[in-house]
């Protein structure tokens, strides 16, 4: 009976909703794998398919590869985009491996391929052995929930129709149904990782272990990724609710991070550096523990992890640098208002006798103590303020330890003052001079927001 590999091949694109509406771009390197994966959307829907053939420039036999790739789409009567890219140049710009550096390349030469020319779908023709061969090369590199969940089915707009079908089913179907093929002599290079475990540990185990070992491994990534994407929905949801940008800072709230288990802090700490970098290459399990770690011992710290600095104060955690907007001491108008940085601070004057509530953000003072005008201005090294309510005066260094401002903010943090001293400094502390009392007349009231 010929190894029709079809029926699973329909059910697959049905759990990865792909339908017969949408146009499909099938990357087609002229292997076996690939070459069953374009036959089977030809035989699913031809006129919605496209071929996309990239040359890395690597090999010999590359010329020969793109040639048949394009005879074989025109007898199918699909059109085929045959591409070119100097990998060799870019990677030594890049310093990237040869591995990574040409699947990037071709990921994003497909991307735009794809989005230039109104495809919904890039199909490729990752199948069961590649991901076993994946989940025990993680094994072996270490790896968490996240790694041994494997090559993901379906991410963004690139499908894998064939990741629970294997290699011996795949050659016996091009075999079967007369799909040609060409071979990739770099597949079998000792040299690589991926290639050793394809060669000698996986027939190893096979042989000397577990005859199943190959399903094994493919279940494994099949449970992993189901409990992933549980894990990973949680975390998102507490990171919607409690992340916050501030002066190009992503920040979270040290009270709610203390509560969560330890697996979701892990998560939460990925998180943080996905949203802020937009990626997580360079992290590793010890960059990451080394950090919680900290969290649970130091109450403030300043961490350097690859291409990013976090730290955190007793009230929150930060993640990338605080970006100081520049700004000159400038005169406080009454009334009136200007913006120091982050701040618009805003004056007005009121009579006593009909003075309102104050807000949270507002401070009083009475207007005829205080030698005018005002001025708006940075802190100065060492200088000094007494506080409101304080027995004598404080370090304005100290003030802003005392309210757990992060040091990299506090140079650009405005203070109001008069002719003599430091009257305010907002969501820190007010001074002790100006204060109203019976014999105040007018009011002047301070805010910010």
């Amino acid at each position: 009976m010929p190894c029709d590999l079809f029926p699973v091949f329909l059910k697959n694109l049905e759990a990865l909703s792909v339908t017969t509406q949408d146009r499909i771009l099938v990357a087609v390197s002229g292997g076996p794998d690939s070459m069953a994966l374009l036959h089977l959307f030809w035989r699913f829907n031809a006129r919605k398919i496209g071929v996309f053939h990239l040359d890395h420039g690597f090999r010999e036999n590359a010329p020969r590869d793109a040639r048949f790739v394009q005879e074989y789409a025109e007898e199918l009567n699909i059109p085929a985009q045959i591409g070119a890219y100097d990998i060799t140049g870019f990677l030594l710009s890049s310093g990237e491996s040869k591995q990574q550096g040409a699947r990037k390349i071709r990921y994003q030469l497909l991307s735009n391929f794809a989005e230039a020319n109104g495809y919904h779908c890039i199909a490729l023709g990752h199948h069961g052995d590649d991901q076993a061969e994946t989940v025990l090369m993680r094994l072996l590199r270490g790896t968490g929930l996240h790694g041994l969940a494997g090559i993901p089915p379906r991410r963004g707009p690139f499908v894998r129709p064939l990741l629970n079908v294997y290699k011996k089913d795949i050659l016996k179907y091009c075999h079967d149904f007369e799909v040609p093929y060409v071979v990739d002599e770099s597949n079998f290079e000792p040299i690589y990782l991926r290639n050793k475990i394809r060669q000698e540990l996986l027939p190893l185990l096979a042989d000397q272990y577990n005859p199943e070992i190959m399903a094994q491994l493919v279940q494994l990534a099949d449970l992993a990724r189901e409990d992933e994407l549980e894990l990973h929905s949680r975390a998102e949801t507490v990171a919607q609710r409690h992340l916050k940008w501030k002066g190009g800072q992503v920040l979270f709230p040290r009270g709610v991070f203390a509560e969560l288990s330890v697996a979701m802090q892990r998560r939460i700490l990925r998180l943080l550096l996905q949203t802020y970098r937009g990626h997580l290459l360079q992290i590793s399990f010890d960059h990451i523990e080394s950090w919680r770690q900290m969290l649970a011992e130091n109450s403030t710290f300043r961490l350097s992890l690859p291409q990013v600095w976090v730290s955190a104060t007793a009230k929150y955690i930060f993640v990338g640098e605080f970006i100081n907007k520049k700004w000159t001491p400038m005169e406080l108008p009454l009334p009136g208002k200007v913006t120091a940085g982050r701040f618009t601070l805003t004056a007005e004057i009121l009579p006593k006798e009909s003075l309102g509530p104050r807000g949270d953000n507002h401070e009083d003072f009475d207007l005829d103590a205080l030698a005018l005008p005002l001025q708006v201005r940075p802190r100065r090294e060492g200088e000094r303020m007494l506080p409101f309510g304080g027995a004598g005066s404080k370090k304005v260094k100290d003030l802003f330890i005392d309210r757990q401002i992060p040091v990299e903010q506090r140079d650009s943090w405005p203070l109001v003052c008069d002719q003599d001293d430091i009257l305010w400094i907002p969501k820190v502390r007010r001074g002790s001079k100006g204060a109203v009392s019976r014999s105040t007349v007018r009011v002047l009231r301070l805010g910010f927001e």
